[in-house]
């Protein structure tokens, strides 16, 4: 992606612009319209997105916007069907993976299996139980969204007829909605958590993850949800060589900032630069065995996330431009953590949960297991409207700062491009005009907008997500396409999705 400085005129023309946008915003115009016909042919365009339609490449599965929780939700019964609004918060965001397991897995859940009570008293390290039941409320609710689901299995303390006896359970219990179980949560920090003692490297680990498979026997495994960085070894290119032949998913972790993060260092192409670079080596290690990978835990920052970063509008453009960039790269998939209690609940550490993309505003609506959508849950939203599909090639020209595209032709027949403008709100519109060459007609555009980088208010289409868990978006605008050719105006600091038929 080809990135210049602005001009100072192109500056100052957004500017100009910026309270017009503002107000268009507010009135829930919309940050994306129609350019006007003589402002097309009285100034360069911004930014020129070239759209390459001959060449798709790689893949976008219907799947890859997930979200992970940990293991202690089950045991508390968080996942209900029936009761609250979490069912209805998952049909939004379309069909896709859930993933369970996290820091609770190892630490202190134990599992009980059916016609068994729990030893009394519990052993010291156990704060969470679960049982069958839990897993037949999960499979009841995996039926009521339609998701699938990764379960985890304790091996940092590990009994093998307890593992036996629960991967039992997933199977008979979740049957085709199981994408595999995961034989422990991140291994490679073992030894610092005390789950270990010295020596404790990929060595020891391999004859633990082999017993728990045994244990399952199944080969809809998952591994080896290392943490990152997998500063313990090269854990991933020897499980994936290892192991190649008993899992169907290799699954790692990773978050994209530090805890001094601002919302400026969220949304750079630097940042961009790191997320990718991360990982490469494990995604290049999946490729070399020819194993899915899906980073099945991630989120902004580590430790709950930043105040201030993580639950603010910002979070919604990042992590639409962050589902798509880490897809595009060639992941199946990201399972973006939280938690089911308040808001900014404490966590552990003295540390908060501000990351989440759903969390209960209050006691009350926790315990009726009402969530609301953070602006993180938006940004997941708009990526998963991209839907499944082929990626194709994107140039960007810009003489404007933070512009990213995406370009996914759909199984549907319908392209579909993403444009992501992470400067700030006061930086007036940018104008943009897109090359795809072999459409014309009409294009639709949906928008992600908000009042601010660092507010929490934000929208789709001008709507937000209701107290039932559901998100109507008011209709789409159109834009005309001629000869390949289109422009549009984009606010600063929003973002839009343009379909055009096929």
């Amino acid at each position: 992606m080809k990135r210049t400085r602005p001009r100072t005129g192109a500056r100052a023309g957004r500017r100009m612009a910026a309270a017009a946008t503002a107000l268009a915003t507010a009135a829930g115009l919309g940050a994306v319209a129609a350019a006007p016909a003589n402002a097309r042919s009285a100034a360069a365009p911004d930014v020129t997105i070239t759209v390459d339609t001959a060449h798709p490449f790689g893949n976008l599965p219907s799947d890859f916007v997930g979200l992970s929780f940990e293991e202690r939700e089950l045991g508390v019964g968080s996942f209900t069907a029936h009761t609250g609004n979490l069912a209805a918060l998952f049909r939004t965001l379309g069909r896709s993976n859930l993933r369970i397991a996290g820091n609770t897995l190892d630490r202190d859940t134990l599992w009980v299996p059916a016609g068994h009570q729990p030893p009394s008293p519990l052993p010291s390290w156990v704060q969470d139980v679960v049982t069958p039941a839990d897993i037949a409320r999960l499979n009841t609710f995996l039926k009521a969204s339609g998701w699938k689901a990764e379960v985890g299995i304790n091996v940092g303390h590990f009994d093998p007829a307890l593992a036996a006896d629960e991967a039992a359970d997933l199977r008979t219990t979740l049957g085709s909605r199981l994408v595999g179980a995961e034989c422990g949560n991140e291994p490679n920090s073992w030894l610092g958590k005390g789950l270990r003692t010295a020596p404790f490297g990929y060595p020891q680990y391999k004859s633990d993850w082999e017993a728990c498979a045994q244990a399952a026997g199944t080969t809809r495994l998952a591994g080896p949800d290392t943490s990152s960085p997998t500063s313990t070894g090269p854990w991933v290119a020897s499980f994936a060589q290892d192991e190649q032949k008993k899992v169907n998913l290799l699954t790692i972790h990773s978050y994209s900032v530090n805890s001094s993060a601002t919302v400026t260092d969220l949304l750079s192409a630097k940042t961009d630069a790191s997320e990718l670079s991360a990982v490469s080596a494990e995604l290049a290690s999946a490729r070399g065995v020819g194993l899915p990978i899906r980073i099945d835990e991630t989120n902004s920052a580590a430790g709950g996330g930043v105040v201030g970063v993580s639950d603010t509008y910002a979070s919604a453009l990042w992590a639409f431009d962050y589902s798509l960039l880490m897809a595009q790269d060639g992941f199946s998939g990201l399972n973006f953590h939280g938690g089911l209690g308040m808001c900014e609940a404490p966590l552990f550490n003295g540390k908060f949960q501000i990351y989440t993309p759903v969390c209960a505003a209050n006691d009350a609506d926790a315990k009726a297991a009402v969530y609301k959508a953070m602006p993180e849950y938006y940004g997941l939203y708009m990526a998963a409207q991209m839907g499944g599909g082929r990626f194709l090639p994107v140039t960007v020209s810009s003489n404007a700062d933070n512009v990213t595209a995406y370009a996914v032709r759909g199984g549907d027949g319908k392209t579909r491009v993403a444009v992501i403008e992470k400067d700030p709100t006061t930086a007036g519109s940018v104008r943009i005009q897109l090359k795809i060459g072999g459409h014309s007609g009409t294009a639709q555009v949906i928008h992600l907008t908000g009042s601010s980088l660092g507010a929490q208010d934000t929208a789709v289409q001008g709507a937000t997500v209701s107290r039932s868990g559901h998100l109507s978006p008011k209709p789409a605008n159109h834009v005309a396409v001629h000869g390949g050719m289109l422009d549009v105006s984009l606010a600063s600091g929003s973002a839009a999705i343009l379909t055009l038929a096929g």
